[in-house]
């Protein structure tokens, strides 16, 4: 079980991946990463680990999808 820091840290990812999503529309996966490291380096620094987690979850509450054949590539959905 995440403890309530862990789990504010994962929320905190996912709402940072869906602003930078919403802002940029279509984003390559590593410039996704980098954006998403540059916002909470002020308050904490997500491992590249956590960021990748945090992107599964977003698709699947399907906020964002993979661009049709790039594996790399997102597009904002809501």
């Amino acid at each position: 079980m995440l403890k309530p820091v862990d789990r504010d840290r994962q929320y905190a990812i996912q709402a940072a991946i869906v602003r930078i999503m919403k802002a940029r529309a279509t984003l390559k996966n590593q410039a996704l990463i980098q954006e998403v490291m540059s916002q909470l380096s002020q308050r904490f620094t997500p491992t590249v680990q956590e960021i990748k987690k945090a992107i599964e979850a977003v698709l699947q509450k399907e906020y964002i999808e993979r661009a049709k054949g790039q594996r790399d590539t997102f597009n904002y959905l809501a």
